[in-house]
């Protein structure tokens, strides 16, 4: 019997991540299995076979794709090419909803499609979950609410839980961390860590405002040190551009790529919108979100988006549990300030770290991807 073949989209860092993890467990169950596609370093460390690294070229808004409209097309005709000659048992499209529902369109049955994390259909209506009815085979989501709209409109689902229960854990004890980074660190040293993504263009607009709050709050704060999680994906220079531009007088110190020992290590953190957020109420952490796009992107946004709120933490909770800021309302004083009440209240720490332990039990048990894994081989086994 030939080996069985899949077929991967991954466009983003995080979805590289969990791409990656999910192949690793494919292969524990199948080792002969073949795998090409679209994806990133971590995706080709597991054995894909790489057309090109799609989350170099991750897009922020509108702007953003309509500057690569050309790349982004050329490299969707060639993945459509790719298919066409490799022949999988099944792709598997991995988030990125504005490439991949557009391509399962292409693709119209001729293969089956398994979808890996789900689009946000929650947070932007029908209009997509619709569009998922008539493409694709079999969605795998990580939010057992996502299961139940799914199984409401008709489309066959599988909840496996988050992998994220079993993928973020810390390297060494948080004191051990703390010492790591802070060799004097002592019991009134409060750490402060700043996330502001994994895309070049989030940085960019996100971390000088971080910066600025981070500057206020060491006005509040004096023995405060604080820690800039750098994302593997990107240079070390886009970040030291930004720094020497803002010219910080305050203690800060950059560490690549161990954004979960920094939100462990932390007493508060900045954090971008997105799955940081869930990294953060693993990490029990208190936190704030912050979230800067381009002018058009979030007009369109706010128009399209059904939900009052854009944390995917407080989407898992049902109501807000952490405090958004988003576009205008980043306002660095008013941010230190809450910043300087969850650093000194212990009342309100303590609340919000019982919030974000609730949302740890909504991720499920360990052991989704393996799930995953087996939700993928039962799907192309029955084609």
């Amino acid at each position: 019997m030939p080996p069985k073949k899949l077929f991967f989209i991954a466009g983003e860092a995080s979805g590289d991540f969990q791409g990656a993890h999910l192949v690793r467990e494919l292969k524990k169950l199948n080792p002969d299995l073949l795998c090409r596609g679209l994806g990133g370093s971590e995706m080709a460390k597991e054995g894909v076979e790489l057309l090109c690294d799609l989350t170099k070229e991750a897009a922020l808004g509108l702007g953003d794709v309509l500057r690569k409209y050309f790349l982004f097309r050329s490299i969707f005709k060639k993945a459509l090419s790719e298919v066409q000659i490799f022949r999988p048992d099944a792709i598997i499209l991995i988030d990125y909803p504005g490439f991949n529902l557009r391509f399962a369109k292409k693709i119209n049955k001729r293969f089956p499609i398994i979808y890996y994390i789900s689009p946000q259909i929650w947070a932007w209506g029908k209009r997509r979950i619709h569009t998922i009815r008539r493409t694709v085979d079999h969605m795998i989501v990580f939010f057992n609410f996502e299961a139940e709209l799914y199984q409401k409109e008709g489309v066959s689902v599988s909840w496996v839980g988050h992998p994220l229960i079993d993928l973020k854990q810390p390297s060494k004890t948080r004191a051990e961390l703390r010492a790591e980074w802070v060799p004097k660190i002592s019991d009134k040293t409060k750490i402060v860590g700043l996330f502001p993504g994994s895309r070049q263009t989030e940085v960019k607009r996100i971390l000088p405002e971080m910066l600025q709050v981070a500057k206020r709050i060491y006005s509040r704060t004096p023995n405060v040190q604080f820690l800039l999680s750098q994302s593997n994906t990107l240079s070390s220079s886009l970040y030291e551009k930004i720094l020497s531009r803002e010219q910080p007088s305050y203690p800060i110190q950059s560490i690549r790529n161990r954004s979960f020992d920094l939100l462990y290590a932390s007493d508060f953190a900045l954090v971008s919108s997105g799955t940081s957020t869930l990294e953060a109420a693993l990490a029990s952490t208190p936190f704030v979100i912050l979230y800067k796009t381009a002018w058009s992107t979030f007009f369109l946004g706010r128009r399209l988006i059904r939900i009052p709120y854009i944390g995917l933490v407080n989407v898992v909770a049902g109501r807000k549990i952490v405090p958004e800021f988003i576009q205008h309302e980043i306002k660095p004083e008013t941010i230190a300030q809450e910043a300087h009440f969850l650093l000194e209240h212990q009342d309100l720490r303590e609340k919000m770290i019982l919030d974000l332990k609730a949302i740890q039990v909504k991720l499920g048990d360990s052991g989704a991807a393996e799930r995953a894994a087996k939700v993928v081989l039962k799907v192309i086994s029955s084609k």
